[in-house]
């Protein structure tokens, strides 16, 4: 038969059987009258090929494999073994990936149709900075939301922010939207450190409103406070304007998570 036919017939296209021919897979068969003349070893061994390359094992290793001996059921073919246990934990590994894309995009999908930004943050993250966004009273205070908005975003996006911190924003039940916008407007430029420790006292306060006593000592029995400093030395690295907040706020955390922990 002809290159067209042994394609057909093993479900694959032209090009591949001459491209497996280039890699020394498919043995190329003789002329008959200017033409390849495939027979029906070349179909079973094409078959074999394309059967494997299904299973997910890679061009390099299907050689190997497809040429090694015949051997009996008390022996083992390391090179073979070796080649298929690669080929599935290659398999698995893209799996684990690929579920972890489904799971992201089923997320993004289902803010998307609640109206919520599209952003690495968890929701409730999203929905405080939306709220915020919405019910800015001027254009200074918006940029200071969004200011802090990317901040998140960009701590969220590193992996240096840590889960917990989700159940640290308010939610539109809290209350806490409108003193979150009058924080935002004041300029924080000119602040003397007192006043920066003070402000980031009243971040704190607002966690523990937030929170409640219960949820402030759950939170601190698994809060890992080693992930603390990470998450502020980058925000204090993109964006200089906040390095001093940044230092007081890691040192407050730090200690409110220590007091949780041992208030009864």
């Amino acid at each position: 038969m002809r290159v067209a036919e042994i394609a057909r017939l093993t479900r694959t296209s032209v090009r591949t059987v001459r491209y497996y021919h280039q890699l020394g897979l498919l043995p190329v068969p003789e002329e008959r009258g200017g033409w390849r003349d495939y027979d029906l070893s070349h179909v079973a061994r094409l078959s074999r090929i394309r059967w494997l390359v299904q299973a997910g094992v890679p061009l390099k290793a299907i050689a190997g494999i497809l040429d090694s001996p015949a051997v009996d059921a008390s022996s083992e073919d390391v090179t073979v073994i070796e080649d298929l246990s690669g080929a599935l934990a290659a398999i698995e590994e893209h799996l684990a990936e690929t579920t972890r894309q489904r799971d992201m995009l089923t997320s993004l999908l289902t803010r998307a149709r609640d109206g919520l930004t599209v952003s690495p943050m968890p929701p409730r993250m999203v929905a405080f900075f939306d709220r915020l966004e919405a019910a800015c009273p001027d254009e200074r205070t918006r940029a200071a939301v969004r200011r802090e908005r990317d901040l998140v975003d960009v701590a969220c996006y590193s992996g240096r922010m840590p889960p917990e911190a989700e159940l640290l924003f308010p939610g539109p039940e809290d209350g806490e939207d409108d003193g979150a916008l009058a924080a935002h407007g004041r300029d924080t430029a000119g602040l003397t450190d007192a006043q920066i420790r003070e402000r980031a006292a009243d971040n704190i306060a607002r966690f523990e409103r937030v929170l409640g006593p219960q949820r402030c000592r759950d939170l601190a029995g698994h809060f890992d406070t080693a992930s603390i400093r990470p998450l502020f030395q980058l925000i204090a690295a993109v964006e200089p304007g906040y390095e001093r907040m940044a230092e007081a706020m890691e040192r407050l955390l730090t200690e409110a998570i220590a007091r949780w922990r041992t208030t009864p």
